[in-house]
């Protein structure tokens, strides 16, 4: 499928996944490169980060931090459409991936789930994924954007 920029407003309505992946991989060098130029020294960081909305914005940004400047495991829960036939994915689902695969490359543990926050089964998944590798969690960021809340 060809991509091209679909403009409202000025607003670009799509996104596309080479510039989603170079995007993740620009602010995964500034995190590097910010702890390496860091005038604090070693810091102990988080080893489990929970991310809840970790597919863009401040929960990417916490994750990429847990995970390139302390080599944390990371988790994240978000819920992004993902690609068909007809239209490209969210720029969320696209980061997601972007992020697992640099993640990978680098050894560092990290769960993706492309799920309902607010849903007892992914709560519940969370828990069974932390139980499965033995962990606790030690930061838990909350940056959900939700524009409809089923309670």
């Amino acid at each position: 499928m060809v991509i091209s920029p679909k403009i409202r407003g000025g607003i670009c309505m799509n996104a596309h996944p080479a510039g989603c992946a170079q995007e993740v991989k620009l602010q995964k060098q500034i995190v590097e490169q910010s702890i390496e130029n860091s005038e604090h020294g070693s810091v102990q960081g988080p080893r489990t980060v929970l991310v809840i909305g970790g597919s863009t914005g401040y929960g990417l940004a916490a994750r990429l931090v847990g995970a390139f400047g302390y080599g944390a495991d990371t988790i994240s829960v978000s819920y992004e459409k993902e690609p068909s036939d007809k239209r490209p994915a969210t720029p969320g689902w696209y980061n997601t991936r972007a992020f697992d695969l640099l993640a990978e490359k680098e050894g560092l543990s990290a769960v993706s789930l492309n799920a309902d926050a607010f849903s007892h089964d992914t709560r519940q998944r969370v828990v069974e994924i932390l139980q499965e590798k033995g962990k606790k969690i030690d930061l838990l960021v909350y940056s959900l954007a939700s524009g409809v809340r089923p309670d």
